[in-house]
């Protein structure tokens, strides 16, 4: 069993799972949450599987791209999805983070985790760049449901538009992954981005009265 990866996976889980308990709980807006995130990542997969040789070679347009497709697809698909829930608003924006946070890098990595071999990593730089990726990650998608609802029930396509752009994070995970950088270099800015991202959206809410 590979424990350290074990460790990391979980506390990917726990940031992804524990907001889900901190709003409205509900059912339906999970499983649309799903539909939207999954139609999202299945997306930008297509388009890098096809593009192959372009996505893995480091430079600035790539990483410029990378974050251009995040910035698209994953604020779009939310907001496609969002006119099948008419209520709680921040119960869609933690969802959809559930589902990248709880399940694609926190559960599945967990279940692999127990086949792996282990090994010795530097776990407490690890530990603190996974909580702020994972934070980061929550504000992000948090940023994006809310948005996407209030640009949807109040027909205003601003709302969506101004949080867009954090899509823009994965222009620095692609730079660090495709140039084994220090994850460091974008765990701080893009948690950064995802506070920002955050007290814009809380400030929507706060006028929306929602």
């Amino acid at each position: 069993m590979y424990i350290d990866a074990f460790i990391l996976a979980l506390i990917s889980f726990i940031i992804g799972v524990i907001p889900l308990f901190l709003v409205k709980r509900n059912f339906l807006i999970l499983m649309i949450a799903a539909a939207a995130y999954f139609s999202a990542i299945f997306s930008k997969t297509i388009i890098q599987l096809f593009f192959l040789n372009f996505f893995q070679t480091p430079q600035l347009l790539t990483y410029l791209v990378y974050g251009l497709l995040t910035a698209i697809t994953e604020p779009g698909f939310a907001y496609l999805f969002v006119r099948y829930t008419n209520k709680h608003p921040q119960t869609y924006g933690v969802s959809l983070a559930f589902w990248e946070n709880g399940v694609l890098v926190g559960l599945i990595p967990m279940l692999e985790s127990v086949f792996l071999p282990n090994e010795n990593l530097p776990m407490l730089m690890l530990i603190a760049v996974k909580i702020m990726d994972r934070s980061s990650s929550l504000l992000v998608h948090y940023s994006w449901g809310v948005c996407a609802y209030l640009s949807y029930w109040k027909k205003d396509i601003k709302y969506l538009l101004s949080v867009a752009p954090l899509g823009f994070v994965d222009s620095l995970t692609a730079y660090v992954h495709l140039t084994h950088g220090n994850l460091f270099t974008a765990s701080l800015p893009t948690l950064i981005l995802g506070i920002v991202g955050f007290l814009v959206t809380r400030h929507y809410l706060r006028k929306s009265a929602y």
